[in-house]
């Protein structure tokens, strides 16, 4: 947490104690060149989710005060520092979201769907009845094939 504290009080100082979220990626990402766009809007997300920022008016503020915040003379942000709030989401994870925005159905809906789905077939693995899923609701999931073959491959 306190990194995040550390990242964000470097933005302030850079823009402002009112930012956007495009000021956060742009210093992160462009003025610095420390990690690409898509991990800096990914530690703004996380942020925002840790309420270390704060949404008023259309800008974003630090919830905490940075006036007297002391950066390490080395400091910087790397890709190390992206994956330490991130877990990779397993395979199933990433289907059912892709599903459900798809069809616009809830999760517990979907998932009652997939459970039928492997309850009929028996002998398949719940990523395998996703793919069926898709299949039949002609949703493109082509993209999930190789991570569900590895799946398969390490059971």
């Amino acid at each position: 947490m306190e990194k995040l504290k550390q990242i964000i009080a470097y933005v302030a100082k850079k823009k402002g104690r009112r930012m956007k979220e495009e000021d956060f990626v742009n210093v992160l990402s462009y003025d610095r060149s420390w990690i690409p766009p898509q991990s800096a809007r990914r530690l703004f997300k996380v942020c925002v989710d840790a309420n270390l920022l704060v949404e008023r008016e259309g800008y974003y503020e630090p919830s905490f005060e940075i006036k007297g915040f002391i950066l390490p003379l080395d400091f910087q942000v790397g890709e190390e520092d992206v994956k330490d709030y991130f877990v990779e989401q397993d395979v199933f994870t990433q289907l059912l979201d892709h599903i459900c925005s798809k069809t616009g159905k809830e999760r517990r809906d979907v998932l009652m769907e997939l459970n039928r789905i492997k309850n009929d077939m028996r002998y398949i693995s719940i990523e395998v009845a996703a793919l069926i899923y898709c299949k039949e609701n002609s949703i493109d999931c082509s993209q999930f094939y190789g991570q569900v073959e590895e799946k398969i491959k390490n059971l």
